[in-house]
């Protein structure tokens, strides 16, 4: 059985809107490039990773990339293509704006008619779009993330496996999506399959850098393991009011524990919901504990919105401003001399006002949470088996 491609007419005037967005995003980060604007007003790691880019030699064998392969590789090409500073930008921002293409053309594939606005509120003009389109390289990971959803939804198992392989081999996230896929299906054999499939693609990926670098290979994560929380996530926000002190081993484990445990109780106890909505709550889950939230992530969280009726627009905008908010005030806290002798905001303190958001945020991300699974009737249930026994 062949994949159901879904043909309309409408579609061309959604490809259109999301390139003339990646084209905006470009432009407007482009900025740095002209010295425009100043570096926290439109910073892109992209632009921060021209000298990785254009380093002589190959990515995990003679340079270090905090980055799976893929991701490091597509950095590496776009460095060759681009030959210069602009043309590396240029070639980046092309191809961000092709993936993002696509990645709208597939989102549409699941839509009713009565459903098409979402993919414009939710995809196309969310701020995060505009905004981290032209960020990092997250797109290509969305990407292969969402063909994955579209490939269970056509009941195509093993091919939605292999594209989160993709995935995990150019961000890490999309190996949390492993276990509601496993639990589509009853036996064993299927569980194997599935995994070996990830598995294999896997290695297929990354066998050949792991023996002729192993510690080249491995600096992805042992960079992220040694690395302490970034100043705009939930862990610090906690540490700068509250001091608690953790190091950064105990903070991973701690983080490890919580998304482990969370995870594996959430999908027993939901597990008969869809796949997609058990994807979101492992989204939630991972983004509440994890160490690190940079403010693309939210990224990853747009396809849900288009997906799942049940959230709202003023919980999506009330992520998206507080999100917005912490990267800028972060990114001024980061370049505060330069904010000072522009803005003259000497009394601001931005590392707390950029806290206080980061927790906002995490409200928002745990309400969500609560929202997607209808926790409110549950814990009624429980209440009521609670007064039964009483």
């Amino acid at each position: 059985m062949t994949m159901r491609i879904k043909k309309d007419e409408n579609v061309y005037v959604f490809l259109l809107l999301i390139a003339f967005i990646g084209v905006l995003s470009a432009c407007f980060h482009a900025v740095n490039v002209l010295h425009q604007l100043p570096m926290h007003i439109a910073y892109s790691d992209i632009l921060a990773f021209y000298g990785k880019a254009t380093e002589p030699g190959l990515p995990y064998i003679d340079k270090l990339i905090e980055y799976p392969v893929i991701t490091g590789f597509f950095i590496h090409f776009m460095g060759v293509l681009g030959e210069n500073y602009a043309g590396y930008y240029f070639q980046t921002s092309l191809f961000f704006i092709l993936f993002a293409t696509a990645a709208t053309f597939v989102l549409y594939q699941f839509l009713e008619k009565k459903d098409e606005k979402r993919l414009v509120i939710y995809w196309i003009l969310a701020p995060s779009m505009f905004f981290f389109l032209i960020y990092n390289w997250d797109i290509i990971t969305v990407l292969l993330v969402i063909i994955a959803f579209f490939a269970i939804k056509q009941d195509k198992d093993y091919l939605a496996s292999l594209f989160l392989a993709l995935g995990f081999s150019s961000k890490f996230y999309p190996i949390i999506y492993l276990l509601p896929l496993l639990l589509k299906k009853k036996e064993i054999v299927e569980w194997v399959k599935i995994i070996g499939v990830f598995g294999v693609t896997t290695l297929i990926i990354n066998l050949f850098f792991m023996f002729s670098n192993f510690e080249g290979w491995y600096y992805f994560i042992s960079f992220n393991s040694l690395r302490p929380p970034n100043l705009d996530s939930i862990w610090s926000a906690i540490d700068l009011f509250l001091h608690y002190g953790l190091s950064i081993s105990r903070m991973n484990m701690l983080s490890l524990f919580l998304i482990a445990t969370s995870s594996i109780v959430l999908m027993w106890k939901f597990r008969h919901e869809s796949t997609i909505k058990l994807c979101f709550t492992l989204t939630l889950v991972f983004l509440l504990f994890n160490k690190v939230f940079s403010p693309q992530y939210l990224l990853w969280l747009l396809p849900f919105f288009v997906l799942l009726p049940q959230l709202e627009k003023r919980v999506f905008y009330a992520l998206e401003l507080s999100n917005l908010i912490v990267f800028f005030t972060i990114t001024f806290y980061y370049n505060m001399h330069d904010v000072i002798y522009l803005y003259g905001l000497t009394a601001v303190n931005y590392l707390y006002i950029c806290s206080f958001f980061v927790i906002i945020r995490h409200i928002i991300l745990a309400f969500m949470l609560l929202k997607i699974l209808d926790a409110d009737l549950v814990f009624r249930k429980i209440l009521q088996e609670v007064k039964k026994h009483v």
